[in-house]
């Protein structure tokens, strides 16, 4: 076996001009990657401050219509408008949503703020569950009124469902 040949105290070589030369591209290419990171930096904080000017300038239209001399016939399109988003229609769909069930499922829900009127379409496997869904609607404390105002029969794949209309007035209690 050879004695293996270890000194401690000799002295380290200098680095090669190829480790120079290796070194100086990482810093070349660190250099030109921070100038790349401070330049998107910048068109960041531009298009930030020019989004936030554009929200400024189109934030609350209704505030802005109201803002503005408004006549006539705009006036009372505003004021209709802001009735409209007013009224309590987060209370009146989660109520909707909480009386819905796992039975029924609703497709489709259009309302008139106006006339305080809803119409309720959806599908549900037998007309018991549409029939119950009524029931649970007309037991709520936000709804004045609802009747079955259409159903058919129909094919969903390869399950029958039952398709139907309601027609529900709510309310706000006092």
């Amino acid at each position: 076996m050879n004695p293996l040949d270890i000194n401690f105290v000799k002295r380290r070589r200098l680095a090669s001009s190829l480790g120079w030369l290796l070194l100086a591209a990482g810093l070349v290419a660190a250099g030109t990657v921070s100038g790349d990171y401070l330049a998107a930096r910048d068109e960041l904080g531009r298009v930030e401050m020019k989004q936030a000017r554009s929200l400024k300038s189109t934030a609350s239209p209704a505030r802005r219509a109201l803002a503005e001399p408004v006549v006539g016939e705009d006036r009372l399109a505003v004021e209709r408008v802001v009735s409209q988003l007013q009224l309590p229609w987060d209370t009146i769909l989660s109520e909707i949503e909480t009386r819905t069930g796992p039975k029924v499922a609703l497709l489709d829900i259009e309302a008139q703020g106006q006339t305080r009127t809803l119409r309720l379409t959806g599908e549900a496997k037998s007309m018991s569950d549409v029939v119950a869904y009524l029931g649970r609607l007309r037991q709520s404390r936000y709804v004045a009124a609802a009747d079955l105002s259409h159903h058919e029969e129909k094919q969903s794949g390869a399950v029958p469902v039952i398709r139907f209309s309601l027609d529900a007035t709510w309310k706000v209690p006092s």
